[in-house]
C-alpha cells in the first residue's frame, strides 16, 4: 500500500453484524465487529486518522446486500466531502470480483 493512503476496509454481513478495520502503511488495525453505530465511530477514527497522517482516506466496503451497501457507501462518502474533502473514484464490484482483482494483483 502507498505510504500517503489510509484505508477503511468495511464487511457487511446483515444490518446488525458489520466488520471495519483501519490499515495504514505501518499497521493494519483489527477487525472491529458491531452495528453501525460501531461502524460509525470506527470510520470517524479512520478519517482523524488520515487527517493527522495527512493522507488520503480509501473506503473499501463489501456487502451481501446491494442497497445497503450502495446506501452505506453514498454516507460515508458524503461524511467524507462534509469535512472538506473530496470524493474522487468510487468502483462498484460484486464480492467474486474483488477477490478477482486481489488475485490478479490489480490496482483500482
Amino acid at each position: 500500500m502507498p505510504d500517503d493512503i489510509v484505508q477503511f476496509e468495511v464487511e457487511i454481513l446483515s444490518l446488525n453484524n458489520i466488520r471495519s478495520r483501519t490499515v495504514w502503511p505501518e499497521v493494519a488495525g483489527p477487525w472491529i465487529d458491531g452495528g453501525l453505530e460501531d461502524l460509525m465511530v470506527h470510520f470517524t477514527y479512520a478519517g482523524w486518522t488520515a487527517f493527522n497522517k495527512g493522507c488520503a482516506i480509501f473506503l473499501l466496503l463489501t456487502s451481501r446486500e446491494e442497497n445497503f451497501g450502495k446506501a452505506l457507501s453514498e454516507m460515508m462518502t458524503k461524511m467524507i466531502e462534509s469535512m472538506g474533502a473530496m470524493s474522487l473514484a468510487e468502483i462498484r464490484l460484486t464480492r467474486d470480483a474483488l477477490e478477482e482483482l486481489k488475485r490478479d494483483h490489480l490496482e483500482p
